[in-house]
């Protein structure tokens, strides 16, 4: 039960401390409003997180970090299917901000770091 119960914990935990950080990084950057505004997007997010993962059914196995084949399966196509999407967003990115003539390292950035994790992973995954 102890091991279930902080593997059903690691996720809202990190989600809440980079949540945090992003709030402090707003807090500084626009204010008081704004880091609030973050904060509670933040603690409504991870409650609700922790709160699915503890259903029974498909979506809380999954992100109650309990899935079965079929469930591991499933989430492996999802995560497959956002990367395709994020590869076309920050390509798509890239062209409008060059044909706009404006600055374009950002998708540049993005789009290197994509591209050099693709590697890794190929490499990596190949021997383990």
């Amino acid at each position: 039960m102890i091991a279930t119960a902080s593997a059903r914990l690691r996720v809202p935990a990190v989600m809440a401390i980079g949540g945090s950080a992003i709030a402090l990084g707003s807090l500084v950057g626009a204010g008081w409003k704004s880091g609030l505004g973050v904060e509670v997007v933040t603690v409504m997010a991870t409650i609700g997180y922790y709160v699915l993962g503890g259903r029974d059914s498909d979506a809380g196995a999954l992100f109650g970090s309990r899935p079965d084949e079929r469930q591991a399966g499933i989430a492996m196509r999802a995560t497959t299917s956002t990367g395709n999407v994020l590869c076309v967003v920050v390509l798509g990115g890239f062209v409008v901000t060059t044909a706009l003539g404006r600055d374009v390292w950002p998708f540049a950035l993005m789009s290197v770091v994509g591209g050099i994790t693709f590697v890794v992973a190929l490499v990596y995954y190949r021997h383990h």
